[in-house]
């Protein structure tokens, strides 16, 4: 079959191109995917725009893990039963052996091996070492394929490995819909925690940017935040008692300081941003005030499934969180949009 593919053809900025190419035969665990929709991803950005620390990823490169579509073929007919399923990719094939893997932890899976610099995991795979879903049609494991309720959206869909990201971070919060929680970085996975933690009944969710976050921020208030802050020092008032809570999604390296003064004792604070900065913090503060710092990575197939639970309920306002819809000849368009921190998810919609 033939096919259309958006390629990064080598780790050169803005190297990019459509590919028409011949798709091979399936093997007995593969099917064939009619792609749908694709949301944009920051790391989609960062392999894009050229920027470093993507070493590890091999080129060319069909772009896209945030992957919805529709199974048209299989290679084995055992699984003709998924033909015309709608579904999304997760982008995580672990080795099956290591105990990561066997405590459905393929986020943490390295094939067994024990790495002093945790480097990205080797279970990431489509849309990092193997061809993600930028394209007209996709080949996947059948494993890797997640039926999805028709009450979600294509658009909803094509965000939600994003929203499994926010979801697996609010996770690592116990009883979260009764905590008193400051999101920082209003980018698309704080919004989406945001909108998980809404969405779950919590009332007690504010909101930290920056003074350029001004659309983002309006966006969180309307989904549901309390609050909204462009400086942490607007916090810290007569009344304000500390949070249970501290969610970081902006990946800078001053939050870790400054969200220790707004924890209270007993609080935690969960990282998700990434940055390749060193950050420091003051042992005593941490001791003192008896803190937890998690670190959270990627999602669990677990996770993911339990999201899109989520994503079939009215109460979650997950649609609010796409910014911009662009057609698949656009996707650079939509590349250039999400390099501009729009208000939101941008999703490239594979038809017309």
């Amino acid at each position: 079959m033939e096919n259309i593919a958006f390629v990064k053809n080598s780790k050169e900025k803005h190297d990019v191109s459509f590919v028409e190419e011949v798709l091979p035969e399936l093997s007995e665990n593969e099917c064939l995917i009619e792609v749908h929709a694709v949301g944009i991803c920051g790391s989609d950005l960062h392999m894009y725009e050229g920027h470093g620390g993507y070493e590890w990823i091999t080129y060319p490169l069909v772009l896209g893990h945030e992957v919805t579509g529709k199974i048209i073929d299989v290679g084995n007919l055992k699984n003709k039963g998924c033909i015309s399923k709608r579904i999304v990719i997760d982008p995580y094939t672990g080795c099956g052996k290591c105990s990561f893997c066997k405590n459905g932890e393929t986020n943490r899976c390295d094939s067994g091996t024990f790495q002093l610099n945790k480097t990205p995991t080797d279970a990431l795979q489509y849309g990092f070492r193997k061809a993600g879903g930028l394209a007209k049609f996709m080949i996947a494991d059948i494993n890797n394929c997640i039926i999805i309720d028709e009450a979600i959206t294509d658009e909803v869909a094509a965000i939600s490995e994003a929203l499994a990201v926010s979801y697996t971070a609010i996770l690592k919060v116990n009883d979260y819909t009764n905590k008193k929680i400051l999101v920082v970085g209003p980018g698309p996975i704080g919004l989406g925690a945001l909108a998980i933690l809404v969405g779950g009944g919590n009332k007690q969710v504010d909101v930290l940017g920056t003074r350029e976050d001004g659309d983002r921020l309006n966006l969180a208030k309307k989904i549901g935040a309390q609050r909204v802050y462009v400086d942490s020092k607007e916090i810290i008032e007569e009344s304000f008692s500390g949070y249970d809570v501290v969610i970081d999604s902006s990946g800078h390296p001053s939050v870790p300081r400054e969200s220790i003064k707004l924890l209270k004792r007993g609080g935690q604070m969960v990282l998700v941003g990434i940055n390749h900065a060193d950050f420091s913090l003051q042992m005593s503060q941490v001791v003192r005030g008896e803190i937890t710092i998690d670190g959270s990575y990627g999602i669990t197939r677990k996770n993911y499934e339990k999201l899109l639970e989520l994503a079939s309920e009215p109460e979650y306002p997950f649609d609010r969180l796409i910014a911009e819809k662009v057609n698949f000849k656009d996707v650079i368009k939509g590349l250039e949009l999400a390099s501009k921190k729009v208000s939101g998810k941008v999703v490239v919609r594979m038809k017309g």
